[in-house]
């Protein structure tokens, strides 16, 4: 197959590299500079026009733009009815992100995915599947935290998209790993108390912090953090239930559970050691290339995508406003 991909920032890199490892053809679109050298001498366009009148065939786009160019980028690509995979988050915010939906359900185009990677890894699909053992949710803690200068080798963070506003950037767009797999683990909540807010010294035009509860129909609530200031890099959850409660800590990459009845900890998975972060990419990757041969459908849809946009929508408004957001209003 051969890909363009779109944007050559890390994670254009990234993919970049996961396309070649497979045998895929890969050209590059770019919107402007980028810190990421073209060092394997891939073909290289600064346009649409001239990608599609260079390139004849092209099977499959990856989006790996800044977020504010996400829905230009898209809109190009239905315009040639070219699949794509979709960097997250979808869009910068809400209005974009339902201008986005009802441009794919007017064209009825199916052939993409919505890159939440995290929805591949190990200790999540293992925590998904284990939740019905946990029987009724009491309360639950969710949280992703490390700063941002540590993100990525040798890229000044204040040139990075992350730290700037007009590019679609901020921690509750970046983490929004988080916010997905709080919905795909307890679904929507009914109403979302939120804190969101640039708090440091850090040389960027976006927040640097965001804090939430979610409350939920049946009384149970979530409790979010995402920031770009932890020097220790954190990530992780813990689930209290009726039969016991679940931790995880990337720590370790365990997942522990606190018994009801005997109190006792045990290890209910573990993650190896050795275990490459980047498999789940190459999964994602995967069912992308399923999605093109009508082998696959979509992990994550617009509407699935629209949903955390719709959480941190509520979590601005309430920041804004210090009021509690009922979701069903958004």
């Amino acid at each position: 197959m051969r890909f363009v991909v779109i944007g050559f920032g890390s994670i254009g890199k990234r993919h970049t590299n996961n396309l070649l490892a497979v045998g895929s053809q890969v050209v590059l679109l770019r919107h402007g500079a980028s810190p990421e050298k073209n060092e394997m001498g891939l073909p290289e366009y600064y346009s649409f026009d001239e990608l599609f009148t260079n390139e004849k065939t092209i099977d499959g786009a990856i989006i790996c733009s800044p977020t504010a160019f996400h829905q230009h980028d898209v809109a190009e690509l239905i315009e040639r009815s070219i699949p794509f995979l979709l960097e997250k988050p979808p869009t910068q915010d809400l209005p974009a992100t339902q201008q986005l939906m009802c441009l794919l359900d007017k064209n009825q185009f199916t052939k993409y995915d919505i890159a939440f990677n995290m929805r591949y890894f190990p200790v999540l699909r293992f925590i998904k599947d284990f939740l019905p053992q946990l029987g009724k949710m009491y309360s639950a803690k969710i949280w992703a935290a490390h700063y941002l200068p540590y993100w990525r080798k040798n890229v000044d963070y204040r040139q990075s998209s992350s730290a700037n506003k007009e590019l679609g950037g901020g921690v509750h767009l970046e983490m929004i790993h988080e916010i997905d797999y709080l919905i795909w683990f307890f679904g929507l909540p009914i109403k979302v108390f939120g804190y969101v807010n640039r708090i440091s010294d850090l040389e960027i035009s976006t927040n640097d912090i965001c804090s939430a509860i979610l409350e939920y129909e049946s009384g149970a609530v979530v409790e979010l953090h995402l920031d770009y200031l932890s020097q220790k890099r954190l990530r992780g959850c813990q689930i209290i239930a009726e039969n016991g409660t679940l931790e995880w800590s990337i720590e370790d990459n365990q997942v522990n559970l606190f018994g009801k009845t005997d109190g006792l900890t045990k290890i209910v998975f573990s993650l190896p050691v050795n275990y490459d972060f980047n498999n789940t990419y190459q999964l994602e990757l995967k069912n992308f290339m399923e999605i093109i041969e009508g082998k696959s459908n979509s992990r994550v849809d617009i509407k699935t995508a629209l949903n955390s946009m719709r959480v941190v929508e509520a979590i601005k408004q309430s920041s804004r406003t210090g009021r509690l957001i009922k979701l069903d209003a958004i």
